[in-house]
């Protein structure tokens, strides 16, 4: 499927690489800890949106009690893939 990573970024990296043109280097630490969580509080955000959007889905075409099953595996698998 087009669109879809395999696996979460490395948070740690891409700070690192944010942080690298600040000279100090205690406050380049600092900052790339901050960066990092920053990116994965985007990234667990971005994932729930898509959760929920695929719940809103699957039940206006199955009702609720019919997607019910399909959602929480969705879910699961989603979350999984972040591990």
């Amino acid at each position: 499927m087009e669109g879809l990573m395999p696996e979460s970024p490395d948070f740690e990296q891409i700070a690192k690489r944010i942080a690298s043109a600040i000279p100090s280097a205690i406050t380049r630490g600092l900052v790339e800890l901050e960066v990092a969580e920053q990116l994965r509080v985007i990234w667990n955000a971005r994932g729930a949106s898509d959760i929920a959007q695929l719940e809103a889905i699957l039940t206006g075409l199955m009702g609720s009690t019919a997607a019910g099953p399909y959602v929480k595996n969705l879910d699961r698998a989603l979350r999984r893939l972040d591990r």
